[in-house]
């Protein structure tokens, strides 16, 4: 017997199926979700990052050069900076390879050309105004330093060192050549009234000072390099070394010895005479072209390691213990030109007549200049 329930088939639930109008809600969600996941791991360019800016005074710096308003500085562990503005920013420069080696000394050779020089004769250049650098020389089996860059003259550049390690570029760095040193003895004069020079003071601070023993130059540290206004060469380094080339390089000869230490600098001044300067405080002046020379008067024992002509006609020379000498008598005489400070300066660039940047072992540091009025 069959039993009818209450409601019969109306009693039954209803069925529904759903559409894609009542579900759009999830599905729009849903392709959100796929589309943000999608959009997530998609490779897209890297947003542009600012220049990193490094602060200048926080490593050891060797060298500084300028063309124009692009500031270069050269120092430790291969670092190389640049800048358009001396107060900044500072960027690292991109070495190419990076040696880490200790850079010595930089200089622009044209107005976008430039060269650095270090330890392991390491040389780079650049040709973007400082910013790149790529390797042009490096010494493998050789780790002797490269201490000074000079020129071009005549379109030659010059690059030397220690144990008498001198090299020559013609072609703007790009390719370097190791030359001799070939050392000839000056005539001898047939004047007998001519009296001999007076024998150079030996220098008890000078390690070589007690060697009596004849070296040649191409057994010395070769420190810096000029030329004088009649297109001489003059050639300074250790052990009172004087040389000088009146063939371009090619040959050199010894200069009567005017002092027992080492010789870490020279310059001409802005009325043509020659200056030399360099352990405690030691700096000596030429009329001749290096034929006699003359003390300046220095205040201080303390070494001195580089320095600049002024554009108002003054000399600024600088060294240990930031020691910033300044001459408005064309070199004869010194004053000190800044306060007192402990950081060792080992070159100087002229700002104006009155503001130099100094480089050492602190960093840069923009100095301004007493003496003689703007």
């Amino acid at each position: 017997m069959s039993v009818n329930r209450p409601g019969g088939a109306a009693a039954q639930r209803p069925t529904h199926t759903p559409t894609v109008l009542g579900g759009g809600p999830a599905l729009v969600i849903a392709a959100l979700v796929i589309l943000a996941a999608l959009y997530s791991f998609s490779i897209r360019p890297p947003p542009p990052f600012a220049p990193t800016e490094v602060r200048p005074d926080g490593l050891l710096v060797t060298g500084v050069a300028a063309s124009g308003d692009r500031l270069v500085a050269a120092g430790e562990l291969g670092h190389i900076l640049f800048a358009d503005a001396v107060e900044g920013p500072w960027q690292q420069a991109t070495v190419t390879p990076q040696r880490e080696s200790t850079f010595t000394q930089v200089q622009f050779v044209s107005p976008k050309v430039a060269v650095a020089i270090g330890h392991d004769g390491w040389i780079v250049r650049s040709e973007d105004g400082g910013q790149t650098w790529a390797e042009v020389h490096y010494n493998t089996d050789r780790a002797d330093p490269l201490l000074g860059l000079a020129g071009p003259y005549d379109g030659t550049l010059f690059a030397f060192g220690a144990f008498g390690l001198f090299m020559v570029s013609t072609d703007e760095g790009r390719s370097w050549t190791l030359q001799p040193l070939v050392e000839v003895t000056a005539a001898a004069t047939t004047d007998d009234d001519t009296a001999a020079p007076p024998a150079a003071e030996a220098d008890p601070y000078d390690p070589f000072a007690g060697f009596v023993e004849e070296v040649g130059i191409g057994d010395l540290h070769l420190n810096a390099l000029t030329r004088l206004p009649d297109g001489r060469l003059l050639l300074v380094g250790e052990r009172g070394l004087l040389a000088r080339s009146a063939d371009g390089g090619n040959t050199w000869t010894r200069l009567d010895e005017i002092y027992a230490g080492s010789f870490f600098g020279t310059l001409v001044t802005p009325q043509n005479a020659l200056l030399v300067f360099g352990m405690r405080g030691n700096v000596f002046r030429s009329d001749d072209g290096g034929d006699s020379w003359s003390a300046a008067t220095v205040p201080g024992t303390l070494s001195l390691f580089g320095g600049a002509p002024l554009a108002d006609g003054g000399i600024v020379l600088v060294g240990a213990s930031n020691s910033v000498w300044r001459s408005d008598d064309d070199g004869r005489s010194f004053q000190p030109a800044v306060p007192d400070g402990r950081a060792n300066l080992a070159d100087v660039l002229v700002l104006g007549d009155r503001q130099v940047l100094t480089a050492g072992d602190q960093g840069l540091k923009v100095q301004a200049l007493a003496g003689a009025a703007p």
